[in-house]
């Protein structure tokens, strides 16, 4: 059994209500978006452009010297380690980031359909948040959200118009767009 995010406090899992055929999908899905994760590491720290101009300046942005000229080589060392893990990605070039991307969005998106969320209550009918909608909301939204002089998999990712509708979809849904907003008047 793979470890699953809970609100331990109170006992409450997003995904009480998921049948075990439906929960194994979650894990299955789970992994793509580790996958989608390891995509993004590599694309922020080891493609070097966004590594110079975004990544390296936010990353030491509250740290004073040295530790900003210690940590950044310690990160991206365990970021390269982590994608030399995942097989032939330590030598990936920009198409295969592509193809990669274009992969995980293709899974996504069949298994997205035309629902809301990814599962649905089975007494209902509504749509059911699970934990697997926080993971690919998030990140999708840090994907859309992030400016990076170079980022393919955000183009692999928009070629895939339910995903940005899906996204747009959670934000409404859970007044996220609102709470946005309310954090740029603020600033």
């Amino acid at each position: 059994m793979t470890n699953r995010f809970k609100f331990t406090r109170r006992g409450y899992s997003l995904s009480e209500k998921l049948t075990q055929t439906e929960r194994c999908d979650m894990d299955i899905y789970t992994a793509l978006i580790k996958r989608l994760e390891a995509l993004e590491l590599f694309t922020s720290w080891l493609i070097e452009d966004n590594y110079t101009h975004v990544t390296l300046p936010a990353y030491t942005s509250h740290t004073t010297w040295p530790l900003s000229a210690i940590l950044p080589f310690y990160k991206k060392r365990q970021v390269y380690r982590l994608v030399a893990s995942q097989g032939q990605w330590h030598d990936i070039s920009s198409e295969m980031l592509m193809v990669e991307t274009k992969d995980v969005a293709s899974a996504l998106t069949e298994r997205l359909g035309d629902q809301g969320t990814f599962f649905r209550d089975s007494d209902t009918g509504q749509d059911l948040v699970t934990e697997l909608d926080c993971l690919v909301y998030g990140h999708l939204n840090a994907i859309f959200m992030t400016k990076l002089p170079s980022y393919r998999m955000k183009r692999a990712l928009g070629l895939h118009s339910r995903l940005i509708e899906y996204c747009k979809y959670v934000e409404v849904k859970h007044g996220l767009k609102a709470q946005r907003e309310r954090e740029r008047e603020r600033s």
